[in-house]
């Protein structure tokens, strides 16, 4: 139960701050009837790591978990996302590849390799990672999202949008997919399609929760900036999961020179530990 209160959150498709508040209640209900096991221990760290963005913490829950089990091979993928997230993209980089040794089937490693390279903005790396990703696993929709966002970096935008509707098929209710695959139409010139996208997310919001963070993109992409900061501030008072790649997202560089961007990313920090440079990418 405690995973799952993590997953939804994670992936933006419930409120996050409820999600959490009910993963950490079913966690320290688990503790009591079996103590902390290392699953818990890397589910706890993840918490830190996405929510609470306390990542020398997560980063000790996450080693103290290998320490215990070294074989759970989605740690290595988790706290390669957490090396990622503070600019040490060496480190993630290494810990992916102990991971891959470990298990060389994990479908979470070559999807956060993706990840990893997108981050890197190795952008041509970033596709033939994607393209073996989705190869081992082709139904994972995390990986070929990853992999179609490593095509358009790379020039290669029909090619990105085939995967981006090969992974709606897969996973046809994730609103956070509509957005991205809104994004890419917008920056290829389809405006009236991505227009479309976002008209449709924001009927969705009337009834479902929406991610405020990857709406952001899409109205960047529209032209809508003054839109995009709003969404983007919203973002932080939900404590959206996907602020915890706000420093290192390609899909957000043509923000970072944009004084309000500074004031939010203050905003998050708080003392959060948001350790990369942002004027760096």
């Amino acid at each position: 139960m405690a995973q799952s209160y993590l997953i939804l959150g994670v992936y933006g498709m419930r409120p996050p701050r409820q999600m959490y508040s009910g993963f950490l209640d079913a966690q320290a209900r688990a503790v009591v009837l079996i103590g902390w096991t290392p699953e818990l221990r890397w589910m706890r760290a993840h918490g830190l790591h996405m929510f609470e963005r306390r990542f020398d913490d997560a980063e000790a829950e996450f080693l103290h978990a290998l320490q215990e089990k070294p074989y759970l091979a989605p740690v290595y993928a988790r706290l390669a996302m957490l090396y990622a997230t503070q600019g040490r993209l060496e480190e993630a980089l290494e810990v992916l590849l102990r991971g891959h040794k470990i298990d060389p089937l994990s479908p979470t490693l070559p999807a956060t390799e993706v990840f990893l390279r997108l981050c890197r903005r190795e952008f041509t790396a970033a596709v033939a990672c994607g393209r073996r990703s989705v190869e081992l696993h082709p139904y994972l929709e995390l990986g070929r999202t990853f992999y179609a966002q490593a095509l358009e970096y790379s020039g290669r935008t029909e090619e990105a949008l085939a995967q981006y509707q090969t992974a709606r098929v897969i996973c046809p209710d994730s609103l956070r997919l509509r957005a991205v695959e809104g994004a890419c139409l917008a920056r290829s010139g389809r405006r009236r399609k991505a227009a479309l996208i976002l008209e449709a997310l924001e009927r969705f919001r009337a009834s479902e929760y929406v991610d405020a963070y990857f709406l952001v993109p899409l109205l960047d992409a529209l032209g809508q900036k003054d839109e995009a900061f709003r969404e983007l501030e919203r973002a932080i008072e939900e404590n959206s999961a996907g602020l915890y790649s706000l420093d290192v997202d390609p899909n957000m560089d043509p923000l970072r020179g944009d004084p309000r961007f500074v004031r939010l990313r203050s905003k998050l920090l708080g003392g959060s530990g948001l350790a990369a440079d942002a004027s760096n990418f």
